[in-house]
């Protein structure tokens, strides 16, 4: 199976956003979109293991670190990378983020050239860098 990314994303904008910046920057590296944990045992089996999970954690909620936890209890998720993208940027929220048992956190960037970097970097780390 090819390699790709879990982006759990319940916000159809930002799903619309990501996928339209990937277009842009002529990345083929697949994203497969869930809009619940209740929808990762089908999407692995679908799709396969991702590279890595992202999770947009919407800023209100904050909710990362649950989700987070959660996936790292499931012995079939817990060594897949878990990349949270957020707009909390308090360094108390990251930290539990990283308490949690998430890889990376990446502050929701606020412009499109900075959401385009953003991704591309991303992108360029896990799929050129990074043994996974």
């Amino acid at each position: 199976m090819q390699p790709y990314v879990l982006m759990l994303q319940t916000d159809p904008d930002d799903r619309y956003i990501t996928e339209s910046t990937m277009d842009e920057i002529s990345n083929n590296i697949p994203v497969q979109f869930i809009s619940s944990l209740d929808e990762m045992d089908n999407a692995i089996i679908e799709f396969g293991q991702p590279v890595v999970i992202l999770v947009n954690d919407q800023g209100s909620a904050q909710q990362g670190p649950v989700i987070v936890k959660k996936l790292k209890l499931n012995s079939l998720y817990s060594h897949i990378p878990v990349v949270l993208l957020g707009e909390v940027t308090t360094s108390e929220y990251i930290q539990e983020c990283y308490r949690a048992g998430a890889n990376t956190f990446i502050i929701k960037p606020s412009t499109i050239a900075e959401t385009r970097k953003k991704i591309a970097t991303f992108f360029s780390y896990w799929f050129d860098v990074a043994e996974v």
